[in-house]
């Protein structure tokens, strides 16, 4: 079952490489099982490396953030040959795959091993049996919902462990122990962890509250039973979160680009960096020309307009997309921290390095500058935009090459996501410098969570919207959802095979989350990874010539970086299990269509 542990290295899994007698000694000049894991700082110092599961937002240029939104269809990467891997039919199976990974798991179950024999009382114990239950059942979980059947380790295992070569634990083993291992871990950690955000009761609940929705729409779309089990985990877990946190933090952009997250409202836990210690790239490469991140049309369109109407809506009063400015009018304030709105300035001198700038003669070119200013802090999201040199953009959308020959702050087909964007964290060099902190569990998410565990449930309704989803509204200034108002006809571009209530919770889903990288863990759990389908698609284009007509149109206007997509198919529900570890281990067996 763990022949992938030798292509990672035998003696990470063993409790010793060499059973010689006189290299049974413990080496003085370096710690060892036996040192390591003594005392309650033993095991505190020993867990701060598991932690090291949240990326956040990466150590450095890290394009994977946005892996979750690029093959789905909330955003594409601009970039020739990075097409969706799986709406273009480009996913294979590779050699290796780093989530297929014992080696963090190895890690834990050397802690948990090593509980027993400690000088700690048992309370003490308990504590720290929770932690490594945590942190194993996240990894767990990471990987169940990638692979399905999965080996389940619940030791270190030795040179003669049987678990080497044996096949997959099903998909239903892995899961009951991931639940029961957080139910273990809720009831015995300690309720304010081990300090300010560490793990704690709150941070275990909010994995329950993720996983046990994952879990249970995961069985009702994909056939499979027991769903309910983890819908009520979900919905029971979150219930207690938002008993404690009953505030959200007012400015839905400062969640993702504060110094500090510290004491904000509705922050369960964060990964925090810091100057000199810890940095991320990311708000450097939306302020260059680097991330070639950016949304799609249908993105766009799933935002409401403020009066909770969708576009195709009759009563939503949507401008159209005919013409950008009308198109961005009285929508979801989200939209405009995620989107960069339109806008156009004057420089005061060349494009490429301007450092001052002044309205046009036109006001539609100045409307959303000015409503920036009212929406978002001075150093968050306030237009003109700028690169990280502190130059002035000249206007959105920006095509690349097409309107003012500057990479920066552009895009292929119009929508350029700035949900990164701010002007006072270090970009000073491109290795890593950026400290904004990373909300890794909000209460944003949990009242997400818990509103569609209640309606798959069937215990959703006016109460429960206001409870979550409403509040989530009202943060951004939209109409509050009326449960009674939604019909078959409330958004005429449903997918037909969706509860029209659902359709709504899913949207909200879809708003608040955007670019955090749940969309396509979303589709695969609701079975709907066909979505992808559709041929991303940006800003409707009215005078090409104006663009030297050199953008890409459809016969309708609008502007496309990638051609069609061929198609998901249903293999994609899940990813094969990498060569390197079948050929270790032919019991591990393959995931149905890949064979």
């Amino acid at each position: 079952m763990k022949t992938y542990i030798l292509g990672l290295g035998l003696c990470l899994y063993m409790t010793s490489c060499l059973n010689d007698g006189f290299l049974d000694v413990n080496p003085k000049d370096r710690q060892t099982e036996h040192t390591t894991f003594t005392s309650y700082d033993n095991f505190k110092m020993y867990s701060w490396g598991l932690y090291e599961i949240f990326t956040g937002y990466g150590n450095g240029q890290d394009m994977s953030f946005f892996k979750g939104e690029y093959e789905a269809d909330n955003m594409i990467r601009a970039v020739k040959g990075n097409e969706g891997q799986y709406a273009y039919q480009k996913a294979k199976v590779n050699a290796t795959d780093s989530d297929w990974d014992y080696e963090y798991i190895r890690k834990v179950n050397l802690m948990l091993d090593n509980l027993d024999d400690a000088e700690m009382s048992d309370t003490d114990k308990e504590h720290w049996r929770s932690v490594g239950y945590f942190f194993r059942a996240y990894k767990y979980f990471q990987m169940m919902s990638l692979f399905g059947d999965i080996p389940w380790v619940e030791h270190v295992l030795t040179e003669s462990s049987e678990e080497l070569y044996a096949s997959r634990d099903s998909r239903d083993l892995v899961a009951k122990n991931i639940l029961s291992n957080l139910q273990y871990a809720e009831e015995h950690i300690k309720e304010v962890g081990d300090g300010d955000n560490t793990i704690n009761t709150s941070v275990v609940q909010a994995l329950i509250s993720r996983f046990g929705l994952f879990e249970g729409t995961w069985r009702k779309y994909h056939g499979l039973n027991d769903a309910e089990t983890y819908l009520k985990a979900s919905a029971e877990a979150s219930e207690k979160i938002m008993t404690k946190f009953k505030d959200l933090h007012p400015k839905y952009d400062e969640l993702f680009n504060s110094e500090d997250l510290n004491g904000v409202s509705g922050i369960i836990l964060y990964k925090a960096y810091a100057t000199a210690q810890l940095g991320h790239g990311l708000t450097r490469m939306v302020r260059t020309g680097e991330s070639k991140i950016e949304m799609t049309k249908d993105a766009v369109d799933s935002y409401l307009c403020k009066n909770g109407y969708p576009v195709n809506n009759h009563l939503s009063n949507y401008g159209g997309d005919q013409n950008i400015y009308k198109q961005f009018t009285d929508r979801d304030e989200r939209l405009y921290y995620t989107v960069c709105p339109p806008y156009k300035v004057k420089l005061s001198g060349a494009a490429a390095s301007s450092t001052g700038w002044s309205y046009t003669e036109n006001p539609d070119e100045r409307k959303f500058i000015d409503l920036m200013k009212n929406l978002s802090g001075e150093t968050y999201h306030r237009l003109p935009t700028s690169n990280f040199k502190g130059f002035y953009n000249q206007g959105q959308p920006h095509f690349v090459d097409y309107n003012w020959s500057i990479a920066w702050n552009a895009s292929q087909m119009g929508f350029w996501m700035w949900k990164y964007y701010n002007t006072h964290t270090d970009c000073s060099n491109a290795n890593g410098v950026n400290t904004t902190d990373a909300p890794l569990f909000r209460l944003g998410e949990v009242l997400l969570n818990y509103a569609e565990a209640k309606w798959e449930l069937n215990e959703f309704n006016q109460d429960i919207a206001d409870l979550t989803i409403n509040r989530l509204r009202d943060r951004v200034h939209v109409a509050h959802m009326e449960v009674a108002q939604i019909n078959e006809a409330f958004d005429p571009a449903r997918d037909a095979d969706v509860d029209p209530v659902l359709w709504e919770i899913r949207r909200e889903r879809r708003v608040e989350l955007m670019g955090e990288g749940f969309r396509f863990d979303d589709l695969r759990r609701w079975k709907k990874g066909h979505y992808v389908d559709k041929q991303p698609l940006g800003v409707y284009i009215s005078n090409p010539a104006e663009y030297g007509n050199k953008l890409l149109l459809n016969a309708d206007g609008y502007v496309y970086f990638f051609e069609k997509p061929l198609g998901w198919l249903d293999k994609y529900y899940l990813r094969p299990i990498p060569l390197n570890q079948k050929a270790l281990n032919p019991n591990l067996g393959q995931n149905p269509g890949w064979e």
